[in-house]
């Protein structure tokens, strides 16, 4: 019987602005808020695959802040570990792929925000009773200050931890002190999950097998890699799994990454495999069919508007997809 894992998920939280529409020829884009942060995404698909789940962030007082967290209680997240501020909520504005490219682009609004304003005592002394793993990633974790924040509060957890760097070039301008930030962010990790965006960023013009093979070296026991249309692929030191992406007819991919992590996390965590053990010694089998339920949870989201995981009933059932991504 499958252990439950508790998963205390830190970062930021935001509110995404995506264009719709024009009133009419010529005019701007109308923007709708949606909420989002890639932590915050991965709290939201734990929560509600029923894992038990607690966000660790801050929230602004204002109204996207009260938005924010409205979300997070309705998705089965525990808000304890959530910490309001005066400070505004950080925004995204959020632009289509320009052509011949899949990947949205993002101009952000950090300064003097809630996404960017952890502090020391925002951590709790110890983690809550029933957390067994920390996953942390994305701008929090590279940005001066709160950075180091979140790592030394990995360190000193003693939880099991997974990182996704979820790299965002615009926000972290320096590649060289980004990538050294990274390093140190994958040095505590057990579980690292990047996007192929991410290697290009991080490993530029290496090769995928060398670049796992580098980062289990740091002492990780599972790396995944997500590519899109191209599905996904696991390393271990014993095995390295590929899995196809299902077919799905695109409208959004903004939160497919996220998704894709929150249902590794939760899948794994069914196959009593959220150890550190369990990540190095898990059958080739079992990986592939855990790779496949997350690329599965990802082509969903790509088929919604807006970063939209899947409640369990939802992954669980046969559901019908077409086309690709």
């Amino acid at each position: 019987m499958a252990t439950s894992h508790g998963v205390v998920v830190c970062g930021e939280a935001l509110i995404d602005l995506v264009p719709v529409s024009a009133r009419s020829p010529g005019d701007g884009p109308i923007y709708r808020a949606v909420c989002g942060g890639s932590p915050f995404n991965v709290a939201i698909g734990l929560g509600r695959l029923g894992q038990p789940t607690w966000f660790l962030g801050r929230l602004s007082r204002d109204g996207n802040g009260r938005l924010l967290a409205q979300r997070l209680a309705q998705s089965g997240v525990s808000l304890d570990c959530v910490v309001s501020g005066a400070a505004p909520t950080t925004l995204a504005c959020v632009f289509p792929p320009q052509p011949g490219r899949a990947d949205v682009d993002y101009a952000f609004y950090v300064a003097g925000t809630s996404g960017a304003e952890f502090l020391a005592e925002d951590f709790p002394l110890v983690p809550p009773a029933g957390a067994s793993v920390l996953h942390f990633g994305s701008f929090a974790a590279l940005m001066p200050g709160s950075g180091g924040l979140i790592r030394d509060f990995a360190r000193q957890s003693r939880l099991l931890v997974s990182y996704d760097p979820n790299i965002r070039p615009s926000l972290t301008p320096d590649l060289a002190q980004m990538r050294a930030d990274a390093a140190a962010c994958m040095a505590i990790a057990d579980l690292v999950k990047l996007s192929d965006a991410d290697a290009a960023w991080l490993y530029p013009g290496m090769p995928h097998d060398q670049m796992a093979r580098s980062i289990l070296q740091r002492g990780v026991r599972l790396v995944a890699l997500t590519c899109g249309a191209d599905g996904a692929i696991l390393w271990t030191d014993r095995h390295r799994v590929a899995v196809p992406a299902p077919p799905v007819a695109v409208v959004d991919t903004v939160g497919a990454g996220d998704s894709f992590m929150a249902t590794l996390l939760w899948a794994l965590g069914n196959a009593d495999a959220l150890t550190q053990d369990g990540l190095g010694e898990t059958a080739e089998a079992a990986l592939f069919e855990i790779a496949s339920l997350a690329c599965r949870s990802a082509s969903m989201v790509c088929g919604r508007q807006g970063a939209d995981p899947p409640f369990v009933a939802e992954l669980v059932r046969p559901i019908s997809l077409s086309s690709s991504y």
